[in-house]
């Protein structure tokens, strides 16, 4: 990823977010094959009751006042750090997705092959969290955004195996929500990229632009799939166990593999982006030493 800039990182994210999306709708929701392999991946893997009921306290936090809660957070984070141009990016990413998210599900027409004739997709859990982990991603200083984005990268493939372990959603719906939340970040990026320059240099005075050393997407890749293998072996430790035939010890691996996978990429995707935004102004030869606010 060296030498990209964050305008090229968030058009990639919008084109896979979109591919991302499109397959999930055109391969599995409106084939019968489909149907039938994505109902077959949602009862692969099971959970004892007190794992179960763990996860649901973890979703159980999804509302819209955790929404508006956490968003207001960040805006005000991203304002206090005069970085008005990510504090916008974030509005657009957490209202885009999850508004985008309810159109689809209400919209998208799942055709009837005697699994289910009601639309699913987007999962609405994981588009919340995902989408609001990676507006803190956006708002955090550079020091930080490490240790952000291996949280984020959790909690976002957490959330993903915690629907499909509680049967609330299937293996599409949770790539579709990555895939929607990946567009709108890719979009805030966009927004960031454009307006950092105008909008964070009336407060800051000139901005530079600096190149990050060393290999972007490694120093934000391996924090990413650490997060999201921590997830996994957090399930493992807590008795996640394949479910039915002994086949499912492969599809359940491949799913939640798939989840895993896809999750990391997208944070370290725009932990990468993020890396490449405009720098702090210049700062004075007797504050050079303090580490950049990024």
């Amino acid at each position: 990823m060296s030498g990209w800039g964050t305008g090229r990182v968030g058009r990639v994210l919008v084109a896979l977010g979109g591919l991302a999306v499109a397959a999930c709708v055109v391969l599995v929701v409106w084939t019968h094959l489909g149907q039938r392999a994505d109902e077959r991946s949602r009862w692969s893997v099971a959970v004892p009751w007190r794992t179960s009921r763990i996860l649901e306290e973890w979703l159980g936090l999804v509302s819209v006042e955790f929404i508006a809660v956490v968003l207001v957070i960040a805006v005000l984070l991203a304002l206090a750090r005069r970085r008005t141009s990510r504090g916008l990016a974030a509005i657009v990413l957490v209202a885009g997705a999850n508004v985008a998210t309810q159109i689809l599900k209400a919209g998208l027409p799942r055709p009837d092959h005697g699994i289910g004739s009601e639309n699913t997709l987007p999962s609405g859990h994981v588009t919340v969290v995902t989408s609001l982990v990676l507006a803190a991603l956006f708002v955090v200083p550079a020091r930080w955004r490490r240790v952000v984005a291996l949280l984020a990268a959790g909690a976002g493939t957490l959330t993903g195996a915690a629907v499909l372990l509680q049967r609330w959603h299937r293996p599409s719906d949770v790539i579709a929500a990555y895939g929607v939340c990946a567009v709108f970040a890719g979009l805030g990026l966009l927004l960031a990229d454009r307006t950092s320059r105008r909008v964070d240099a009336a407060w800051t005075g000139p901005i530079r632009v600096e190149s990050p050393t060393g290999s972007v997407l490694r120093r934000h890749a391996l924090p990413a799939f650490a997060g999201a293998l921590l997830a996994g072996v957090f399930l493992l430790l807590a008795g996640m166990v394949t479910h039915g035939e002994t086949s499912n010890v492969v599809v359940g691996a491949v799913v939640l593999g798939a989840m895993g996978v896809v999750c990391a990429t997208l944070v370290a995707l725009v932990s990468a982006g993020l890396d490449a935004l405009p720098a702090p102004p210049a700062v004075s030869e007797k504050n050079r030493a303090r580490p950049p606010l990024g």
